[in-house]
This record gives structure tokens, C-alpha cells and sequence, in this order.
């Protein structure tokens, strides 16, 4: 609502104005009283109300002068509307001259208040609008000229010349706060940070930037007071954040530089944080912590990643795992850069494919749900990206082992490759004796034999399999989950869970979530 002060020396004429309007109906309210002009020009001066409605003659400070020294004062925002009687049209006149949005006549007649005051909030209300749309303009500017300060060449950055100099008139300091999120978790980042923006201070500048990397531009006034205020930002992400996410997001600080178009200096110095807290696995990185450190560019030994392949063809569990971990402790001793890592765990995942491509395999679901191939973003921790690609590599071998198994595992091997591709529909092992031209007693007894567990027990620990898999790599609740996987009866998917894993899918996806 807008907020209206009413002057006036006479007690009566203010209860009058209280009274006889009715000023919610046009979206006012009353935020004070005064009842000469001295009163009221230190609050029209320090906090100006949106309307001030004022007797002209008043003992001290009258209406007139009142609204000289408001209007000298700065204040340029305020209406004004005087309310006199009908010998006062002179004052009235010189009072127009000053800039008074409308005159009313005591006595006071209503329907010419209400008429007023139906203008005076339209009025308001445009200039609010076009005052929202100058704000929204002047930030996709400011936007666009910070995300060229950051990312563009030369030529792009001399385009926002005007708007950056523009910034660096109020702000001193300079710095980019790198976020890396999970894409799921952006929303929850991007709305924590708007409610930090929404609480600005004076001396303190907050964008949000979205293109090309994530992440806050931070700018201060004072750059004494740099560091006190990037700190007090983490310190409000993490507040705002939800408690899931605030372990899950990660920030590297860059250096901080006096202008805007520095910004690029910030950024390369902050990706260098990052990089750096790939191994200590750190919540928080910061620059400066990182000078006099280096990264190893020495690339493994060519056919480093054959070999794990071939060990997940032809090795043991435990072999693929040691393979894994030897190699992954000379990346951390050495600390490789992590864009190697990367490559190498894509060669590793390739390799892999391969290997399962030859022997008559389809990898491509595997690929797909790699966090190393497509479009995913670089896992933010040697320690994750370590064991992802180990999930990835004993998937294969599984996946390997399957393909045996169906082609020399006689009519189970060819019942239990069946049920993995089917193990969310039901069957009776009657139906799965006629599909298989086998004896249902038969079929049963030489299952159970050959894989230590009945065909009902199976399905149920390919389905819990599943819903590991699905508690860690999605959002889903646990009744959808259940629906998923074939499960009827919830209570059923939460008795056999609860046995295949010793815990509920609550506690299974808050521990998952913890690592």
C-alpha cells in the first residue's frame, strides 16, 4: 500500500481527513500525523512517503515552505496535496507552481477527495511500473556487461564499456564466486541467492550468473571490506540453502580486482580454486590458499585405461577396485589437473564400452548414465569421480558376465538373462516353464542350484538392486519407486528392502546423500 502523512495545525481537520476517506479503497494507508510543517519535514526528508496531504496555512513551518524545503532537500518523489479553504487560492496557485499534484477545499467534500485520491494511486501505480521496468532494463544490462566482463573476448568487453564504468563509480571491489551444483539442485541455489538479493545492503553488490559457468559477481564498496563481505554471502547461501543441498554445493573464491573489467582475472583464478579443491574434496576453495601450489600435467602412461578395461572383462571384483585405487592415489599425489582426470575416466568408460560392444553387449544405457560421457558436468571431487568410475566399470563386468553366462548357462542362464530384462513384471514359475519348453520342477530345482537363490528371491534382489540405484540417482518418493519395480503392495517393497539392505529407503537415501 502506499503510504500517506496528513499535516495539519487543526486536530479536527486530521480526524476529519481520517474519517471522511476511505483510503484503503485506493490502496493508501496513514503513516502519521504532524500538525505543523516543522514536525513533518524530517520524516518527509529521511523516509518520504509516497503522498503528503497538508494544510497551507499552519503556524512555523507552513505548506508552502514545507514543500520548498522537501523539494530543495532532494525530494523529488514525494506528491503533495494541499488542503485549504476557498480565500487560500493564491497560496494555492503558488503551490501548483511548486510542483503539488492536486488541491482540495475545506471544507472537506468527499466525492472530490475520492476523485483525487482515484487519480493520485493510478498515477503511482504507473510510476511504480515504469520505475519496475527501468529496474528489470537497467539489470539485463548490468547482466549482459558482467557476463562479457567474465567470458567475452575484447571486442565484447569494449561493448559494455559505459555500463561497466557505470558500476565501478559505486563499487571499489571485485570478485567471482564459482557454484558448482548438481542441474537438480540450481533451482534451490538460484532461489537462495535471490533472497539474499532481495536483502541488500548499501556499499554491497550481488548478480547471479548463469552462462557458462555458475555463479555470484560480487561487488563492495569499500575493498577493505572485500573479504568480510564475500564471507557474509557464503555464510547466507548456506543459511537459505536447504539442508539437503548445502553439503551438495560447492564455491571457489577468485581473486578480487578493482573494476568490473578485471572480472575475467577473478574467474580464472577462481576455476584454479576449484580445481585445487578437487582433491581435498573442500566445500570452499579460495585463491588465494592455492598460491605456490601446481598441477601435474603429465598425462597416465599410454594404455592405462586398456588395462582396466581388460581387467574388467577377465579380473575379479577386487582387481577392478585395486586397479582403480592404485591409480587414483598417484592422481592425488601428484595432483593431476583435474581436466586429465577427466579424459581418462572417458577413456576408462570407452575402453569399457568396447569391450562389451565385442562380445555382442549394448554399453549404451551404460554410457548414458555415466556422469563422464554427453553433456553431464565434471563430478566436483577426485574421491566422487573415483567412484563413479568404479560403479561404471563393475557394471560392465557384469554386464560381461551376463552375456556369458546367457550363452553358456544353458536354459537358467537364459531364464535369469530373462528375468533381468523383465524383473519389473511377474511371472509364475508355470509361465516361465512353458516359455522355456522346461518342466516347472525341473526348472526350479536347477535355478536354485545354479544361482544359490530361488527365481522369487532373484526378481526380488534385481528389484531392490534397482531401487539403490534409482534412492541415489533420483528424486523419485519410495511409492513410485515401488510402482516402478513391479511392487503392488508398499509394504511389500519395504519388507524386502529392509531385508536385502538392513535399512529403510529413508536412512539408505539421507546416508547416500551424506557421502
Amino acid at each position: 500500500m502506499y503510504e500517506v502523512l496528513l499535516i495539519d495545525d487543526e486536530p479536527f481537520a486530521i480526524e476529519g481527513l481520517k474519517l471522511l476517506i476511505d483510503w484503503e479503497k485506493y490502496g493508501f494507508r496513514i503513516g502519521g500525523t504532524y500538525e505543523n510543517g516543522e514536525e513533518a519535514i524530517g520524516r518527509i526528508c529521511s523516509d518520504p512517503p509516497d503522498l503528503v496531504v497538508t494544510d497551507i496555512r499552519m503556524p512555523g513551518m507552513d505548506g508552502l515552505r514545507l514543500i520548498e524545503e522537501a523539494r530543495s532537500g532532494g525530494n523529488l518523489s514525494t506528491l503533495f496535496v494541499i488542503a485549504s479553504g476557498f480565500g487560500d487560492f493564491d497560496y494555492a496557485l503558488r503551490a501548483m507552481h511548486l510542483g503539488v499534484s492536486n488541491y482540495l477545499t475545506k471544507p472537506l467534500i468527499e466525492e472530490e477527495a475520492e476523485e483525487m485520491l482515484e487519480k493520485l494511486s493510478r498515477e503511482l501505480k504507473e510510476r511504480t511500473l515504469k520505475a519496475c521496468m527501468a529496474r528489470r532494463a537497467e539489470a539485463l544490462l548490468e547482466q549482459q556487461a558482467l557476463e562479457a566482463a567474465l567470458f567475452g573476448k575484447g571486442e565484447q568487453r569494449q561493448n559494455q564499456e559505459a555500463v561497466l564504468e557505470r558500476l565501478s563509480q559505486n563499487f571499489s571491489s571485485w570478485c567471482w564466486v564459482k557454484i558448482t551444483a548438481e542441474s537438480r539442485m540450481l533451482p534451490a541455489v538460484r532461489e537462495a541467492i535471490g533472497m539474499i538479493e532481495s536483502q541488500e545492503q548499501a556499499g554491497f553488490f550481488l548478480k547471479w550468473i548463469e552462462s557458462g559457468s555458475c555463479g555470484v559477481v560480487i561487488g563492495s564498496a569499500e575493498s577493505h571490506n572485500a573479504a568480510a563481505e564475500i564471507r557474509r554471502f557464503i555464510e547466507q547461501l548456506l543459511v537459505h540453502l536447504p539442508t539437503e543441498s548445502q553439503e551438495q554445493v560447492r564455491l571457489a573464491v577468485g581473486r578480487s580486482v578493482m573494476k568490473p573489467e578485471q572480472l575475467h582475472l577473478s574467474l580464472d583464478s577462481a576455476e584454479r580454486a576449484a580445481r585445487f579443491s578437487f582433491f581435498d574434496g573442500s566445500q570452499l576453495g579460495f585463491y588465494e590458499r592455492t598460491i605456490g601450489m601446481e598441477l601435474s600435467c603429465e598425462a597416465p602412461p599410454l594404455g592405462t585405461a586398456e588395462r582396466i578395461a581388460g581387467s574388467t572383462e577377465k579380473g575379479s571384483e577386487n582387481e577392478v577396485r585395486e586397479s582403480l585405487v592404485s591409480i587414483f592415489a598417484n592422481f592425488k599425489q601428484r595432483r593431476l589437473d583435474p581436466k586429465l582426470v577427466l579424459v581418462f575416466a572417458e577413456q576408462v568408460v570407452l575402453a569399457c564400452a568396447s569391450v562389451l560392444k565385442e562380445l555382442g553387449g549394448d554399453p549404451e544405457s551404460l554410457i548414458r548414465s555415466s556422469p563422464f560421457c554427453g553433456n553431464a558436468p565434471p563430478l566436483p571431487t577426485i574421491d566422487q569421480t573415483q567412484r563413479h568410475l568404479e560403479r561404471f566399470c563393475l557394471s560392465c563386468r557384469k554386464e560381461v558376465l551376463l552375456i556369458r553366462e546367457c550363452k553358456g548357462g544353458g536354459v537358467q542362464g537364459q531364464v535369469a538373462h530373462f528375468l533381468r530384462s523383465n524383473y519389473t513384471d511377474t511371472f509364475t514359475i508355470q509361465e516361465l516353464a512353458e516359455r522355456f519348453y522346461v518342466h516347472p520342477a525341473y526348472l526350479g530345482q536347477s535355478f536354485t542350484r545354479r544361482y544359490g537363490v530361488g527365481i522369487s528371491e532373484f526378481v526380488h534382489r534385481l528389484r531392490i538392486e534397482e531401487a539403490c540405484r534409482l534412492l541415489e540417482s533420483s528424486e523419485l518418493t519410495f511409492c513410485a519407486i515401488a510402482e516402478r519395480l513391479g511392487y503392488k503392495d508398499y509394504r511389500h517393497f519395504l519388507k524386502q528392502f529392509e531385508k536385502k539392505t538392513g535399512v529403510k529407503p529413508t536412512a539408505y537415501r539421507t546416508a547416500v546423500s551424506a557421502r
